[in-house]
């Protein structure tokens, strides 16, 4: 396992509190894609007895941030920009689209202003350079219109892809020199929605996702 450590673990909770401290630590890239995580170790650092850690790593398993095989090592996963061009941008984009044509007859002014806060979160973000809250208000802004669109089991479609673009993204993102243009892109993209005309929200919003932007 990397040089990063585990904090003592208190019993409030358990299995929820160590499967939220082992996803921060994977996506605040703490611990990086292929970095093994070995269940003895991660007990003796947190505190516990390993039952809590096999069912935080299951957990994590689910949500496609961890690999782990009987009788192989278990490690943080990794992703291929194969998967993320031809798999889970197609899926995310048609979905988005129909979210957003769902989304868009219900639109209030207190929808706006709270896309229109996260987008000023996005640039907080990237005023202080912090890629790791970029990348969250980023998701949480295309998941608020997955949220608005009032489908049954769309939220669920979208939370089975959502951690697997999450972790692609902070590895991918810390490539950036400059991370205002991913605040930048995501204010175009609101002001277009506003406007309401879906021919270019979606031409918008296609090149805006397949062009494995943030």
């Amino acid at each position: 396992m990397s040089e990063f450590r585990f904090e003592e673990q208190k019993n409030t909770s358990l299995r929820h509190k160590i499967t939220d401290d082992i996803r921060k630590a994977i996506f605040q890239g703490k611990l990086k894609p292929g970095d093994r995580l070995r269940e003895v170790e991660m007990a003796k650092q947190m505190g516990v007895s390993r039952g809590p850690i096999r069912e935080a790593i299951r957990m994590l398993e689910q949500e496609g941030v961890i690999n782990s095989q009987p009788y192989k090592d278990t490690m943080v996963a990794d992703i291929s920009v194969e998967e993320v061009e031809e798999v889970l941008l197609p899926i995310r984009l048609t979905l988005e689209i129909f979210a957003i044509r769902k989304a868009l007859p219900n639109l209030t002014e207190q929808h706006l202003n709270n896309l229109t806060a996260i987008i000023g979160n996005m640039k907080q973000a990237a005023d202080e350079k912090d890629l790791y809250k970029l990348v969250d208000c980023d998701l949480a802004f295309h998941e608020y219109w997955v949220t608005l669109s009032n489908v049954p089991n769309l939220l669920g479609i979208w939370t089975s892809i959502f951690n697997r673009i999450r972790l692609y993204f902070i590895v991918q993102g810390q490539t950036y020199s400059d991370l205002n243009p991913l605040w930048e892109s995501h204010e175009l993209l609101l002001q277009t929605i506003q406007k309401g005309n879906l021919v270019e929200i979606n031409s918008l919003l296609t090149e805006h996702i397949l062009d494995v932007d943030l």
